[in-house]
């Protein structure tokens, strides 16, 4: 979504409480929103003089009968382009019908919950000719040693296998990563391309620029060397995401543990996190500190799923499953028991778990997260209605 304009007209505090919350979501970061008393009325005079924005919000008081002509009288001074939603208390389904044949982009009855108007606004910005809208899935541990990068690898490699779709594993511990050593490929510099020059991303980069494994897998390893050309930036990495987005179905980030600007951001912006912990000390202080600081960011968000690793690996200092949840304040979507033999077979062999032995527990474990996370990705974007409310109301665009 390139940056656009957002004009509310709202009178009411409830009006005026949606527009803030749902602007100020992770997903709609590019709007830039300008909030405004009034309502049709208001609107219309101050767009006699100036251009309308990208996308009008405003809130309708006024009877049915009489916001058709308010409709009409603002649709002469907007410009083509201006998209509009309307907030209103009127709970009649003839209306919005009406309202939406007419053109108007959607109608919400206050009040109204904000994932209903982010869910509006994102479909009038949603490429009606694009086939793929990937799902970002971030993962970071809570600690060192406690596996988040397994289960990255071996998550991502059940979403390729059970899906008929492409996935892309990121390892973004440019330094330390070890996807290519999990999967026996070599790194190559695809991961650097993409961080240093994301117009790169094209209908052929899947192809020239990852390793590939198996027939939906592509990886981008971290180069593993501490001579890295760049580090990673926010809004390169931002723009590669938004690229894959448009090749993949899944986008799966390894994540290091070191604290940045654009770790944060991504843990942000993310549409889904998996933060990896095991039961001692160090991931319940660490693993709450993450919980919380999303908690913060991501506020109209389903919580991070938890995963609880490594259950039953020792005894001495192992924290018990109700005194961990109660403690770190999620209960975990997830468990899988130590198997240190088993992973270290797989380990050695550079490849997934399933792979080198299909009866392990951990492989029912990673099914299950790959079908959760598939179960929660967006839907194809549905098109776009070919003429706007302007055109519909006026003759114009």
């Amino acid at each position: 979504m390139l940056r656009q304009s957002v004009h509310a007209f709202v009178s009411s505090a409830a009006a005026g409480a949606l527009v803030e919350q749902a602007l100020a979501d992770r997903r709609l970061l590019k709007l830039e929103l300008t909030r405004l008393p009034g309502g049709l009325a208001e609107a219309h005079v101050r767009y006699t003089s100036e251009t309308s924005p990208s996308l009008l919000v405003l809130e309708a008081t006024a009877p049915p009968e009489r916001l058709i002509a308010e409709l009409e009288a603002l649709a002469e001074v907007c410009v083509a382009g201006t998209h509009l939603i309307l907030l209103g208390s009127v709970n009649d389904v003839a209306l919005y019908r009406d309202l939406v044949r007419r053109g108007v982009s959607d109608y919400l009855v206050l009040p109204a919950e904000p994932a209903r108007l982010i869910e509006a606004v994102l479909e009038l910005y949603r490429d009606p000719g694009r086939q793929v809208s990937g799902q970002v899935i971030a993962f970071i541990g809570s600690r060192g040693g406690c596996g988040s990068s397994t289960l990255a690898a071996n998550t991502a490699w059940e979403l390729a296998r059970r899906g008929d779709a492409d996935v892309v594993l990121l390892d973004l511990d440019l330094a330390f990563g070890g996807a290519d050593l999990a999967f026996n490929l070599d790194a190559g510099h695809g991961i650097q391309a993409v961080l240093t020059d994301p117009e790169r991303i094209d209908d052929q980069f899947l192809g020239r620029f990852t390793a590939k494994y198996g027939e939906r897998l592509h990886l981008l390893p971290a180069p593993g060397t501490l001579e890295l050309e760049a580090p990673v930036s926010a809004p390169a990495l931002e723009a590669a995401l938004a690229a894959l987005r448009r090749q993949a179905r899944f986008i799966v980030l390894d994540l290091p543990r070191h604290w940045s600007d654009w770790l944060r951001q991504t843990l942000h912006t993310a549409d889904q996190v998996v933060v990896t912990a095991q039961p001692d000390l160090l991931s319940v202080r660490n693993g709450r500190n993450l919980i919380d600081f999303l908690a913060a960011r991501r506020r109209l968000d389903q919580p991070p799923l938890l995963v609880l690793n490594r259950v039953g690996g020792t005894k001495r200092g192992e924290i018990g499953l109700k005194d961990f949840t109660e403690t770190i304040g999620l209960a975990p979507a997830l468990t899988i028991a130590e198997d240190a033999p088993t992973f270290t077979q797989a380990a050695a062999a550079g490849c997934m778990i399933a792979e080198s032995n299909r009866r392990a527990r951990a492989v029912e474990a990673f099914g299950t997260l790959a079908t959760r996370l598939a179960g929660t990705a967006a839907k194809p974007a549905a098109p776009a209605p070919a003429v706007g409310w302007l055109k519909r109301l006026t003759g114009k665009g």
